[in-house]
């Protein structure tokens, strides 16, 4: 159902060379293994990674493959794809004095920004990849040329690669926040899908008042999210753009900014962004939005859509349903959230676009690979770009992972040639699960690789759930407005980064803050004065410089 995400092994093979993947845990630091004798130094190259679930790069089947094809060994210790002990852990790799020669990394849990990057660079750190790539990574070089996009991520204002992201053109990521509403409720109560913010309180309403689960008690929870999947970004798009997430990304991304022409602005200081916390807050008053929801994780919002009483929830924002209430249940609960198109509001209707590959690198080569052991990290990271490798990096074995495709088998856009099909994992089985190096490997997921892949026609099915995702989006494509700002192609000047992400960090953080205290009542968005209150705290936190980094960054 859902895409593999796993990973590795360790040898010591003289007449060989030793890819010794040096990655510490946050909890121990350094761990464990003896470096390299002096003599040997130049035959081992070390790379930092990282892997998840039951995967263990050290005997990881798709490293043999790399064992036996580029006549190396391959030793790994990692850390987790957890973003916290992660980052702290390549933190540590950085500070420490003794740099592996690679890094391979995830998006979400520790990669490289743009700041980092650049900083790394012109300390000499990191090694420019440019003319490594020209001779030894052909395969990079033809998909940098085949995604415009690929190069906009990777190349730094002067040209310069310091690093690879992941290109993963992932359809319904792009647009991540999907409404998921419980038609089986709107059925009960002979309700039409809303099409307005009026529409849409109304419906709410009756998912409170009217019984919907018929279960005869007053249990409903019209509205719910998280910390991690704010329900905010779809109801304020009917009032004004946005990009806007209380969730992780609040403190990392300028989600707050949108453009009015060439003009970088702040969409949360905005009458229209005022206009839709007062929606919000006549919501909140009606008792249609969970006291929870500004509060809770990511795990107990699933705990109360998984409820034991039975279905509790009538709506939330999210990508996918599953962050909401757990897919595949035996009662199938899961297959009453369907998706809502975007509402049409005051600013018409919008849908919020992401670019769903993250700016940064999750590969990087530094100052401690010799020349020797540049050509040869090169050389695999190409290969991880070509089809053969690159399907069997992500999906491992054919037959075990993956199968050709099948006649009657269709592809996930309809309109093209079905590829291949992922064999659902098999947990018990290691040559499955840790068969390949699953997201660490998803180096260059174009749109025709992932939508051409084999999908069932049952969306209401596990294994047909990523057309169920690719349909749903389909409602929302193409509905983001001239009002989106696209920072992902932004590069700021190494020299303004660090002061850009103290900003970044203060000032989307209050935005965050403020919001919740706008829709819970805390602060009343119908007073002048406590709107006035808010716009002067972000004027403190030096909003008018942050706004003049991206104005003048988004202008070169």
């Amino acid at each position: 159902m859902f895409s593999r995400s796993q990973p590795g092994r360790v040898a010591g093979n003289k007449n060989r060379l030793v890819l010794a993947a040096v990655v510490m845990t946050a909890a121990v630091g350094l761990s464990g293994c003896t470096g390299p004798s002096a003599e040997d130094d130049q035959q081992v190259i070390t790379i930092f990674g990282e892997q998840g679930g039951q995967i263990d790069l050290n005997t990881n089947s798709f490293t043999k493959v790399l064992e036996e094809k580029f006549d190396v060994d391959i030793r790994f210790e990692t850390t987790s794809y957890g973003a916290s002990e992660a980052t702290e852990a390549r933190q540590i790799s950085l500070a420490g004095g003794d740099l592996p020669e690679a890094y391979m990394l995830v998006p979400w849990a520790s990669q490289f920004s743009r700041a980092e990057l650049q900083r790394y660079g012109d300390q000499g750190l990191l090694v420019q990849l440019n003319d490594l790539i020209e001779v030894h990574g052909p395969n990079i070089s033809a998909a940098l040329d085949e995604e415009p996009g690929f190069r906009e991520l990777t190349e730094a204002p002067g040209g310069e690669i310091w690093g690879l992201p992941q290109w993963n053109d992932c359809y319904h990521c792009s647009y991540p926040y999907k409404f998921w509403i419980n038609t089986q409720w709107l059925s009960n109560l002979g309700l039409a899908m809303p099409t307005t913010p009026e529409e849409f309180f109304n419906v709410m309403t009756a998912f409170k008042n009217d019984d919907p689960n018929r279960n005869g008690e007053a249990d409903e929870i019209p509205l719910t999210g998280s910390t991690q999947q704010s329900l905010v970004p779809y109801i304020m798009n009917a009032f004004i753009y946005n990009a806007f997430n209380t969730g992780s990304g609040a403190s990392g991304q300028p989600v707050s900014l949108g453009l009015s022409g060439d003009t970088v602005q702040m969409q949360t200081m905005q009458d229209g962004w005022r206009e839709g916390l007062a929606f919000m807050n006549r919501m909140w008053d009606a008792g249609l939005i969970d006291p929870a929801t500004f509060s809770q994780g990511g795990d107990t919002m699933t705990a109360t859509g998984n409820a034991a009483q039975g279905v509790l929830v009538g709506g939330f924002t999210a990508i996918h349903p599953g962050f909401a209430v757990t897919i595949g249940q035996e009662d199938g609960r899961d297959n009453q959230y369907d998706p809502l198109p975007p509402l049409t509001g005051p600013a018409g209707e919008a849908a919020t676009y992401l670019l769903p590959s993250v700016p940064g690198a999750t590969f990087v080569i530094t100052k401690e690979a010799d020349e020797v052991e540049q050509q040869k990290i090169m050389e695999i990271m190409n290969y991880m770009f070509s089809p053969e490798g690159h399907i069997r990096a992500q999906f491992g074995e054919e037959g075990l992972g993956w199968r050709a495709p099948e006649e009657g088998d269709v592809a996930l856009d309809e309109t093209l040639e079905p590829s291949l099909f992922d064999i659902p994992l098999d947990e018990e089985n290691e040559a499955d699960y840790n068969g390949n190096w699953g997201p660490m490997a998803q180096v260059f997921d174009t749109a025709g690789f992932r939508n051409a892949q084999i999908q069932p026609l049952d969306i209401y099915t596990q294994e047909g759930f990523e057309r169920r995702l690719f349909q749903a989006t389909e409602l929302y494509e193409g509905k983001e407005t001239d009002a989106m700002f696209p920072y992902w192609n932004v590069w700021v000047p190494a020299e303004e980064a660090s002061a850009l992400s103290t900003l970044t960090a203060n000032i989307e953080s209050n935005v965050a803050t403020a919001t919740a205290e706008f829709i819970t009542g805390v602060r009343d968005p119908d007073s002048d004065d406590d709107w006035q209150a808010y716009l002067d705290g972000l004027s403190g936190l030096g909003v008018e410089r942050y706004v003049e980094i991206w104005q003048g960054a988004y202008a070169r």
